[in-house]
């Protein structure tokens, strides 16, 4: 009976000792960092919350949240709403026969490393010799206006994750038992209306995670910003993204300051997440 009982603890036991060395010690670690003056050698000096307030009186800072926000709010609604569409699509009857050509080209900006996309993109929105100028015969700065490269990356964004959630949202249809749709087709609801009445309510967890998901990886976005506007560098603050205020100190040697603006950053993402929680609750009861 000891052994039964031990065995399920003996199994998880190489995850538990990886999530605490790996993610819980420093997670912690960062956040007593984050009171400390260090720089990687020497003594730590503890200053309190100067690192907090000197981040949330920084200009850049809240720039780069202004960004981050940007980014978004302005891709979360073609990306998942696409995705959701093409699961519904490739669900259907008639297109589920091609589910196995179009899923993995949907799915493919999805494996491809973002700097390789990246380059692709800059010389397609190159100013001077990119296709799109030269299509349309125009000399439109793609990259170099913040204005317009803020959607550019908008555009960059949702294209790489409509395939993402396009195959979580397949997975959810799945687990919907066809007999509630041979019965509503019975009783003669057409195929909005199912939708409405049947697809989407029973998606909700999916849709809820599917929100959350997206939250959490727009707010850490960082690679793919900075490679399309700034080739590989840093993006200047009209367009750099939050997470460029923890790379940035860590580059010089401000650790402390960074370990405050990651935890900053963690503070937001749960803040955006409750608000999806209470919204998606909130569309439950108004259902029921």
């Amino acid at each position: 009976m000891r052994r039964k009982k031990l065995t399920p603890y003996l199994l998880i036991a190489p995850f538990l000792v990886s999530f605490f060395v790996l993610f819980l010690y420093p997670a912690g670690y960062s956040l007593v960092l984050s009171f400390f003056n260090y720089r990687g050698y020497g003594v730590a000096k503890d200053v309190g919350f100067a690192n907090y307030t000197s981040l949330l009186n920084y200009s850049a800072f809240w720039k780069g949240l202004e960004n981050t926000a940007f980014y978004f709010v302005m891709h979360i609604v073609p990306e998942i709403g696409l995705g959701f569409v093409f699961a519904l699509i490739l669900h259907s009857g008639y297109a589920k026969r091609f589910q196995k050509i179009f899923k993995p080209i949907l799915f493919l900006p999805q494996i491809i490393p973002a700097m390789a996309i990246t380059l692709v993109f800059r010389i397609i929105f190159s100013r001077y010799t990119g296709v799109v100028n030269q299509i349309l015969g125009m000399d439109i700065r793609w990259l170099e206006d913040p204005v317009i490269s803020r959607w550019v990356i908008v555009f960059f964004i949702s294209w790489r994750g409509i395939g993402w959630f396009m195959v979580i949202f397949l997975a959810g249809l799945t687990a919907i038992n066809q007999d509630l749709y041979d019965a509503a087709k019975i009783d003669g609801a057409n195929g909005w209306q199912t939708c409405l009445k049947i697809t989407i309510p029973l998606l909700r967890p999916t849709i809820f995670f599917a929100f959350i998901t997206d939250a959490i990886s727009s707010f850490k976005i960082f690679t793919g910003v900075n490679a399309l506007i700034a080739g590989g560098g840093m993006a200047n603050k009209d367009v750099a993204p939050i997470m460029n205020q923890v790379t940035t100190n860590i580059t010089n040697g401000r650790f402390g300051m960074a370990a405050a603006a990651g935890w900053l950053l963690f503070l937001v993402i749960v803040i955006i997440s409750l608000i999806e929680k209470i919204i998606i609750n909130g569309w439950k009861k108004a259902d029921t």
